[in-house]
C-alpha cells in the first residue's frame, strides 16, 4: 500500500474544465485501486503562506499502480484539462509514523 498527499488550488475561472477533469481523473484512477482516505479543505491559516485550498489523501495498492495510472494514456488525454482546471497541483507520495 502507498498513500499519496495531493494538494490543489482550483482555478474558478475554469470551472468547466475542473469537472471534466475531476469526473474523468476519478474514473481512470479507481481503475487502479485508488481509494480516499482523507478529503479535506483550508479552514483558517494560522503560520506561514501554504496557497493550497484542498488536501487529499489517496491510498494505492502499491507504488506501481500510482504510476500506472499516471501514464495510462487515456489519464495523459485530460493533463491539459488538469493544468487548466487547477492553479497548482502537488502529488506526492507520503509515509504513516506511527507515534
Amino acid at each position: 500500500m502507498v498513500l499519496v498527499l495531493v494538494t490543489f488550488l482550483e482555478n474558478t475561472e475554469e470551472l468547466k474544465a475542473l469537472e471534466e477533469y475531476r469526473s474523468r481523473a476519478k474514473k481512470i484512477r479507481d481503475e487502479y485501486g485508488a481509494e480516499t482516505v482523507y478529503r479535506l479543505n483550508i479552514k483558517e491559516r494560522f503560520i506561514g503562506n501554504f496557497e493550497e485550498e484542498s488536501i487529499r489523501i489517496l491510498k494505492f495498492p502499491s507504488i506501481q499502480h500510482l504510476k500506472d495510472w499516471l501514464s495510462d494514456p487515456r489519464y495523459q488525454a485530460i493533463v491539459s484539462l488538469r493544468e487548466k482546471g487547477y492553479r497548482k497541483v502537488t502529488l506526492t507520495i507520503i509515509e504513516e509514523v506511527i507515534v
